[in-house]
């Protein structure tokens, strides 16, 4: 009997711990911290991409297709206007084809960048071929976070880059091979204008008047741009400061004209730079103009410039610290400058007023 009993107990004792044990268990599976915890994959950030078949342009962001016809420009345009709406990190629309843009319509015809967008054409050439002034391939108006990456222009556009009032700006391998028209401009015509950067291969041959212009930036970082036979500047900075450009490299910049191979002018600086100037057969070297304000070229190359080699005029605080200048006429003039000193041929010029 006493047995028995004992045997009964542990039935009753093993089948109360199973019970509890289940139960635990089942409380575990049901914790919502628990599913709370458990690793997802991000959702992926869309990404357009643009392409042409036989004749017809498509557009598609992550793979869902937002435009087909023939309009190379609509189709850019397209892929950027769908790609995350109020989004706060850069996505990518990327080109895989050339296309020409047709006729303006007698109106400016642009891709107009949304910010947080990086437009990368991959090498391809973007062809402006309106019978006007009016195409501009890439334009940003008061945007921030941009990008255009690897382009290449042919043509006659109105800006083959055009960024106003825009913020934190990127422009990488650009080449342009034009007809007419300005390169690359940005400036502060609708809102302030910040951070600048233009760097890799930076190519601009045949611009109408300059290959880069800013106006009214504050910080930018120029890398090194070569700029062949242009109507203007290979580099103008307009009242733009803080900022550094590298080596600029051009010839035949306003042959016979009054523009340079690197200007500064209308109030620009302070606090600029620039590595080095490479001048060769243009209207001027290296020209600091109106009202002009702290600025240092490291050394400079030019010659057989149609005028100035070195041209200060109501300039100050300008500094040339070395290299060489031969053929300009003359090649170096100071004019109603302050505090300015030019150092080229193993001779230093720091007169308010002369020719040398």
């Amino acid at each position: 009997m006493k047995k028995q009993t004992l045997t009964l107990a542990l039935l009753v004792f093993s089948t109360a711990a199973m019970l509890a044990a289940a139960g635990c268990k089942k409380q575990v599976e049901q914790t919502p911290e628990q599913d709370q915890e458990i690793e997802r994959s991000p959702t992926p950030e869309a990404s357009g991409e643009v392409f042409v078949t036989n004749g017809t342009w498509t557009a598609r962001v992550n793979g869902v297709t937002r435009y087909t016809g023939t309009d190379y420009i609509a189709a850019i345009q397209a892929a950027c206007n769908n790609l995350t709406a109020g989004r706060t990190s850069k996505e990518t629309v990327t080109i895989k084809n050339s296309g020409s843009s047709g006729n303006s319509g007698g109106a400016i015809k642009a891709v107009n960048i949304p910010s947080y967008t990086i437009v990368d054409f991959a090498g391809t050439t973007f062809n402006c071929n309106s019978n006007d002034l009016l195409i501009v391939p890439v334009q940003g108006d008061r945007k921030t976070q941009i990008e255009v990456r690897n382009l290449r222009v042919t043509g006659n556009p109105r800006y083959g880059i055009w960024f106003k009032g825009c913020t934190n700006m990127i422009l990488s391998n650009i080449t342009m091979s034009l007809t007419a028209g300005l390169g690359i401009r940005v400036d502060h015509s609708t809102a302030a204008t910040r951070n600048l950067t233009i760097n890799g291969n930076i190519n601009i041959t045949g611009s109408g008047t300059h290959a880069i212009e800013t106006y009214g930036v504050d910080g930018f970082n120029i890398g090194n741009v070569t700029c062949n036979n242009t109507g203007g500047c290979a580099v103008l900075l307009n009242q733009s400061r803080n900022g550094s450009v590298g080596t600029v490299t051009g010839s035949y910049n306003n042959n016979g004209g009054g523009y340079a191979t690197f200007r500064v002018a209308n109030n620009n600086g302070p606090n600029v730079t620039c590595a080095k100037v490479y001048s060769r057969n243009s209207g001027r070297g290296f020209f600091s103009v109106s009202g002009s304000n702290g600025t240092t070229v490291t050394t400079v190359d030019i010659a057989n410039s149609t005028s100035h080699g070195i041209f200060l005029e109501d300039a100050s605080n300008t500094r040339v610290n070395a290299g060489t200048v031969s053929g300009g006429h003359p090649n170096v003039q100071h004019v109603r400058t302050s505090s300015c000193r030019t150092a080229v041929n193993g001779q230093v010029y720091t007169a308010a007023n002369g020719s040398w």
